[in-house]
């Protein structure tokens, strides 16, 4: 049995564990997910001990920086972002892997196939990191708001020639709080809230009542999980696929539903 684990800080509401545990039971695995928590003092043990585990990692703010610099080796995309949120042990090394940047650029396709002209990304921490690299090359303008430096607070002026808008702050989490007011959302304005607790989100539902293509983040968390399950299983011959994901998409709304929103 291999064990696979969330690192992070105050992580005990992750719903990872209940996504993971039904793709490994899914195809029929023993293997088992659980959460580890961690300090910036203890961080480096934890990924150590990694190494010869045939086990892995994924790792959650705010050490995705922290995590990268105590890998041997990164994959392209976390080398050029400095972060990552999955760690592969070989046997000799641990490699560190970024899977929110394929999985944001999937949920970016979905509500834009044709490609996007003008993208709004509200915040700028590790999130915004991983979308505006996505956005690279498919968007033709993208424009940041954050609290930090007031942008956030002008938002209103930029999105009428926008045509997605990407919410990447916490607003909205386990409240009816938007990060935005509504009354700019428009039916050209396609919404991605990267905000999954409850699904959907305030901000969702408004951006629907426009009749724009809108999602909550749900499918991003669960497209970074089937990508780096992928990573983990690849050496035992064990081919993951997005075949997996309506099994996580399932298990992540069952436990939205219990109450664990």
């Amino acid at each position: 049995m291999r064990t696979f684990q969330l690192l992070g800080r105050g992580i005990s509401y992750s719903l990872s564990p209940a996504i993971h545990s039904a793709a490994l039971a899914h195809l029929g695995l023993p293997h088992r997910y659980v959460i580890t928590e961690a300090t910036e003092e203890t961080l480096p043990e934890i990924i150590g001990k990694l190494r010869g585990s045939h086990g892995g990692a994924n790792v959650t703010v705010p050490f995705k920086g922290q995590a990268a610099a105590l890998c041997h080796d990164l994959s392209a995309d976390a080398r050029e972002m400095g972060v990552v949120n999955t760690i592969v042990d070989d046997g000799d090394y641990l490699i560190g892997h970024n899977t929110d940047l394929p999985a944001v650029a999937a949920e970016i396709r979905k509500l834009r196939p044709e490609g996007v002209q003008h993208a709004v990304v509200l915040g700028n921490g590790g999130a915004a990191q991983a979308v505006q690299r996505a956005l690279r090359g498919r968007a033709f303008q993208v424009s940041v708001a954050q609290r930090r430096d007031g942008t956030l607070q002008r938002v209103h002026e930029l999105l009428p020639t926008a045509d997605l808008l990407i919410n990447t702050t916490p607003i909205g989490t386990g409240t009816t709080e938007l990060p935005i007011d509504p009354s700019y959302l428009h039916s050209g304005l396609a919404v991605l809230d990267l905000v999954y607790r409850p699904t959907p989100t305030a901000l969702v539902r408004a951006a629907a009542h426009t009749g724009a293509p809108a999602a909550s983040g749900g499918g991003m968390l669960v497209g970074q999980a089937w990508r780096s399950l992928a990573l983990w299983l690849a050496p035992d011959g064990v081919a993951v696929t997005e075949e997996i994901a309506p099994v996580m998409e399932a298990a992540l709304l069952e436990q939205l539903r219990d109450g664990h929103a």
